[in-house]
């Protein structure tokens, strides 16, 4: 079956595609890996070039595209387009309704990952797709409880390059979960993460807001990602809540607090564990911050994420259970 593949730019984007892949028998002919943001932007620029099946995984819905994503999804439609839609964001009924009235097969299951609700509806019996949907849900959901994720991921996130990407779901397609050119990647990033925490101890500020400590960092360059970055300071500093921001977006992270709300509040998403949003800092903090002054960029966003969470408050995360993969 010829198809084309459009996922998010991580690890649960590229193990979606693989699983899907494997369910029906063959590798897209082309991947595009987005952010939920950008998705109109991709879907308008597509020509199916005689490729009629499409598949998205791993992309949420934000509220300020979504006419423009009907649009485009319709435009394809009408010209002959077949397409698949899987994800596990939390999404508004009315948009699951329209989607499904022009035509989209959609499988929304927030029980899991992108991965997990593929393997869960589109091919059950592949071990293969079980035991990675299991290591990817472990850290996308922030469940943490297959260590072959942690592995994984970093394998996965080691390299940014869309080609990268690409190799491994030829890799995971294949049957291969682990290989010994993973293990030197691992073993390099992992002595590159350690270097990489004393950057994040500069980096960050520590608030207690209503009785809860919610500690902020400013991005810094290499490992660790944020991923691991959140669990080394909220572990250190006792923080419910990690928030990082980069200039141009903001990201939070818990283990106990629904941070989604605080993403929805600046118009973004996400989970309920692992959410963020676009967030443009002043042009002045961000060249401070690129030079080593990051105090003014730190004292921005902390202001930002004050206000949102006050006015939010915290809500402690209600646990579903997620899809068993044992």
């Amino acid at each position: 079956m010829e198809y084309y593949a459009i996922v998010h730019n991580d690890f649960d984007g590229t193990a979606s595609a693989a699983v899907y892949a494997r369910a029906v028998g063959s590798l897209p002919k082309t991947v595009f890996f987005t952010e939920p943001n950008k998705l109109h932007t991709l879907l308008r620029s597509l020509e199916l070039r005689g490729v009629y099946n499409i598949m998205i995984a791993d992309l949420g819905i934000n509220a300020n595209t979504f006419n423009d994503i009907v649009k485009e999804l319709r435009r394809l439609i009408n010209q002959g387009a077949k397409i698949e839609w899987f994800d596990h964001h939390v999404w508004k009924d009315e948009w699951k309704e329209e989607l499904k009235k022009i035509g989209v097969n959609l499988y929304h299951d927030t029980s899991t990952c992108g991965a997990g609700v593929i393997y869960k509806y589109r091919n059950p019996n592949d071990n293969f797709s079980r035991k990675l949907a299991s290591a990817d849900c472990s850290v996308d959901i922030w469940l943490h409880d297959d260590p072959m994720g942690e592995k994984l991921r970093r394998i996965v996130e080691n390299n940014k390059d869309y080609s990268w990407k690409n190799e491994l779901i030829k890799t995971f397609f294949n049957g291969i979960l682990w290989n010994d050119a993973f293990d030197k990647i691992l073993e390099e990033t992992m002595s590159k993460e350690l270097e990489g925490y004393k950057k994040v101890m500069k980096s960050y500020r520590l608030l207690e807001i209503n009785g809860y400590k919610v500690v902020i960092a400013v991005r810094w360059k290499g490992p660790p990602d944020i991923s691991y970055a959140s669990q080394f300071l909220m572990t250190r500093t006792g923080a419910s809540v990690f928030v990082s921001a980069n200039g141009k977006s903001i990201s939070f992270r818990s283990r106990e607090i629904d941070v989604r709300q605080f993403a929805v509040r600046l118009g973004g998403g996400g989970h309920p564990l692992a959410a963020g949003a676009q967030l443009k800092v002043p042009l002045l903090y961000r060249f401070l911050n690129k030079i080593g002054i990051k105090s003014p960029m730190l004292n921005w966003v902390a202001k930002v994420v004050q206000n949102v969470i006050t006015d939010v408050g915290f809500i402690k995360y209600q646990d579903k259970k997620s899809i068993s993969f044992y």
